[in-house]
């Protein structure tokens, strides 16, 4: 029995494509390969078996071998296997015992000849990004045995990686990210291929009521879930009724935050929750139920400021399906945003949701969190028409956390974690949070296609306790130092996707918009 069988599509690969894989094989880091070149020309195949391996590489024509292989890798036609990649690989299933597929990082020539190389790296396991892109790149590394389960070795070869990506990793059960490069890619774009004909068919397969459309300029595929039925929602909105300029005009923060959901909002199956300090003037109180009517309550809040325990009570002063904490600081912007995210409860292992939050002056406030390892809003003042690399500003994806300014909430979910925690009274609670909604096995999702304002610190002032930083430290310290949605050999300690290097290279992916390869 080999210990991996690769798996290549070499219709209409070219020899010379096929020769430089072959080198790849060779110095990858096993001594027992056997190499599928399916639908290769008899010639290519002849010549291949001729090259020297140091009797490495076994090179067949037929899919026989299957059944003799432990280890499945699929490699594209043209990219080959980076240098001692099959050692990690080796390693990688030694510590994830019951892991069925991995994938891993890969390098890409740029053509210049300083910065030969740019390095993608990938995130943990986000199902729901899988469906946008294909993120987890072309080459994976799959048990024997989860092939048979998936389709025939042959059909799985030559369907879009997208497509092949989407049909194992429905079957597989521990998928597992290897932080380490796999692949030597032949082409320079790094983007992941998308296919919305994959996509579709697995929404069908996976029983996905969506639609689905293909955004080319990225490219990705949007899933957008359709509304079955129209949960009730509790928004939660706490207030001192504070005042402020905002697009060159005095407002009050709290009536055009609430103003926008009845005005703006193409969902209406919602309630407002006012939870307002003593402070707050009468008159903004008078001119909240006039907006609000039948449909807003506000709640007396006479205690020291505990933004925690806030939002608990107002939650817990109601009933409904899902739970909106909501700042007062925010305004819609763009009209369906609460649909989207209602929308998205239509799968059950979805516990939270959050959309792109941006700034008075429509710059990026929060596309979710990244802990790298301290927390923080990632890709905070950009630009939202930044794609970033992999294009992961443009894509619906997991994350490990998600700002309390915008999230939409399963209630079930908030009072089996017990809602947020008083002990982070001003900050870090939406972090603790989301993190415990994941620990209870739910799944904290970042949608772009949302978008709301958010005119952060017009009500107060964010200020670091550092008694609160201790806590988080002490409660997820190994989370935060490894998050599962960032990648370890990624630059520490900043906002962006940006490789751990000095080079201008790296910093151009990172701030990158949509490109267009040719």
């Amino acid at each position: 029995m080999s210990e991996f069988l690769v798996v290549t599509d070499a219709q209409g690969a070219t020899l010379d494509d096929l020769v430089t894989m072959h080198k790849s094989l060779v110095v990858s880091g096993s001594k027992d390969i056997k190499w599928l070149v399916y639908g290769a020309v008899p010639d290519a195949v002849k010549h291949l078996q001729r090259r020297w391996s140091f009797r490495r590489v076994r090179v067949v024509a037929t899919a026989d071998e299957f059944k003799t292989s432990e280890l499945v890798v699929f490699l594209n036609s043209g990219d080959g296997l980076y240098r001692e990649s099959l050692v990690n690989v080796r390693e990688t299933f030694r510590k994830n015992a019951t892991a069925d597929l991995i994938y891993g990082d890969s390098a890409h020539p740029t053509g210049i000849k300083a910065e030969p190389l740019s390095f993608v790296r990938r995130p943990g396991w986000s199902p729901e990004r899988l469906r946008a892109h294909c993120y987890v790149g072309e080459t994976l590394v799959v048990r024997a045995d989860l092939v048979a389960s998936a389709e025939t070795i042959t059909d799985l070869a030559v369907r879009h990686p997208h497509d092949r990506a989407l049909r194992l990793t429905e079957v597989a059960k521990n998928i597992v990210r290897m932080p380490e490069l796999l692949t030597m890619a032949k082409s320079q774009d790094t983007r992941p291929s998308a296919s919305l004909t994959a996509v579709a068919e697995h929404c069908a397969r996976q029983k996905i009521d969506a639609t689905c459309e293909l955004d080319a300029a990225v490219p990705s595929v949007r899933v957008k879930r359709k509304l079955t039925t129209e949960p009730s929602v509790a928004v939660i909105v706490p207030t001192r009724g504070t005042s402020a300029e905002v697009f060159g005009s005095e407002r009050v923060l709290v009536v055009e935050a609430v103003r926008s959901l009845f005005e703006k909002s193409t969902y209406q199956n919602f309630e407002v929750v006012v939870v307002a300090d003593t402070p707050t003037p009468q008159s903004v109180l008078d001119t909240l139920r006039e907006i609000g009517g039948a449909r807003l309550k506000i709640i007396d809040y006479d205690r020291p400021f505990n933004f925690a325990e806030k939002n608990n009570l107002g939650a817990m002063s109601c009933e409904s399906d899902l739970i909106l904490l909501l700042n007062d600081d925010t305004e819609i912007i763009t009209s369906d945003a609460l649909e989207i995210m209602v929308a998205m409860f239509n799968d059950p292992t979805v516990g939270v949701v959050g959309p792109m939050l941006l700034f008075e002056d429509s710059t990026i406030q929060s596309a979710g969190h990244i802990f790298s390892p301290d927390p923080t809003d990632l890709y905070r003042a950009r630009s939202p028409e930044m794609a970033g690399p992999q294009n992961l500003l443009k894509v619906q994806r997991e994350v490990s956390s998600l700002i309390a300014a915008c999230a939409l909430i399963r209630r079930d979910v908030f009072e089996q974690v017990g809602g947020l925690c008083m002990g982070f009274p001003g900050n870090w609670n939406d972090i603790d949070f989301c993190l415990k909604v994941q620990l209870a096995g739910y799944r904290a999702v970042f949608t772009p296609h949302a978008h709301l304002f958010h005119f952060e610190s017009k009500t107060r002032i964010a200020k670091r306790v550092e008694a609160e930083v201790a806590k988080l430290g002490a409660r997820w310290g190994s989370v935060l130092d490894d998050d599962p949605y960032f990648n370890p050999n990624l630059q520490r300690y900043t906002n962006i996707w940006k490789t751990d290097s000095t080079s201008k290279q790296s910093l151009d992916e990172a701030l990158s918009f949509l490109l267009t390869v040719a």
